[in-house]
């Protein structure tokens, strides 16, 4: 039996005002900082950085713009230098390059999300890629973040596109995990992933995931919006160091991946992308708790893409769709993740399926 190990963030600060626990929470870790975000996410954190100037001797602001790429994070490595802690500011890119980075030099990191886009902010695992934004890898960090700040309140700028990939994103790891858990449960761990992902996909992602996007759209910090917020970066992070090395990758993360090597996806988001796969998985499963237009108008509640072509794919019929079905196929852990056979042709009609 292999072991296995959970890194969770050593302090969560989360709900309306969190921003506010986060500088103490920062100082203590040492006396000079290093934030990396990009323009949007800097300035949401503003309130948090003007605090952390008056407090601290030095607080630098590097800005981040790009993919996570292997010259990014050794970028932020070498501008680490001399600080003792790295401040993650942003979305998921941002976030895990100075995760990257941070263990690159042995520096705590502190995560600010300034969108609900994914639960990188959470996890102890950064996702690289090409400066196209081509898959390259999920590197697993040697530590957890020490502390991940879930406010609210930072988010209310971000546009209302964030929170809907992250809420499919969020039931990705949910379908994932409900998939996967019909070949088999090998640990109570995974059995609480499970439960976690069950919880807030019938609680909070399909009740009040498109009343809190309306909620971010009318720039209003409800429960509701908190609510959705926490499922999309705490519940999808929770169960996704819980049960993810037990189940192995299916069909979102596969497609989501596979379609980075076909379109430029420089400016897609990592929910949208999975999302398709989540369409792909419903097409293809027959016991699937719900279907595949039932799924679509889910999806069209959010305001989420529910075609390749809303992602700038077309041709589905013909190489491009053979394609990613072929990349798809060897992304996908058969044996742990999918209780039936799939094949690569399967996968193409179910594609198609989608398209049409």
């Amino acid at each position: 039996m292999t072991s296995s190990y959970l890194l969770s963030p050593t302090r969560t600060l989360t709900g309306p005002g969190a921003r506010h626990d986060a500088v103490p929470a920062i100082e203590e870790l040492g006396r000079r900082t290093l934030a990396v975000g990009g323009v949007r996410g800097l300035a949401a954190a503003a309130p948090i950085l003007d605090r952390l100037d008056d407090r601290l001797d030095a607080v630098r602001i590097e800005p981040f713009h790009g993919e996570c790429t292997e010259a990014a994070i050794d970028h932020v490595a070498a501008a680490a230098s001399g600080y003792a802690s790295i401040l993650g500011i942003g979305g998921g890119k941002a976030i895990d390059t100075a995760k990257a980075a941070a263990a690159v030099c042995g520096l705590p990191c502190v995560t600010i999300p300034t969108s609900a886009a994914t639960c990188a902010a959470y996890t102890p695992l950064s996702i690289l890629h090409t400066e196209t934004g081509a898959y390259v890898e999920s590197r697993r960090l040697p530590r957890p973040v020490a502390a991940c700040v879930i406010d609210p309140e930072l988010m209310l700028g971000a546009p209302p596109r964030l929170l809907a990939a992250g809420c499919v994103d969020a039931l990705a790891r949910a379908w994932d995990s409900f998939l996967a858990a019909r070949v088999r449960v090998p640990s109570l761990a995974a059995e609480l992933s499970v439960s976690i992902c069950r919880r807030y996909w019938n609680r909070t992602l399909r009740p009040e995931g498109a009343g809190a996007i309306r909620d971010l759209r009318d720039g209003q910090a409800t429960e509701r919006l908190a609510r959705t917020i926490d499922a999309c970066i705490l519940g999808a992070g929770l169960a996704g160091e819980s049960g993810a090395r037990f189940f192995g990758r299916s069909f979102s993360h596969a497609v989501g991946y596979a379609l980075a090597d076909l379109i430029d996806a420089t400016d897609i988001l990592h929910g949208e992308a999975v999302g398709l796969g989540i369409l792909v998985q419903c097409a293809l499963d027959r016991d699937t708790e719900v279907g595949m237009a039932d799924m679509r108008a889910y999806f069209e509640t959010l305001g989420a893409p529910i075609r390749f072509a809303d992602l700038g794919l077309t041709g589905l019929a013909g190489p491009n769709g053979r394609r990613l079905a072929e990349t798809t196929d060897r992304l996908i852990d058969h044996e742990r993740a999918v209780p039936f056979p799939v094949t690569a042709q399967m996968l193409h009609e179910a594609m198609r399926a989608v398209e049409s």
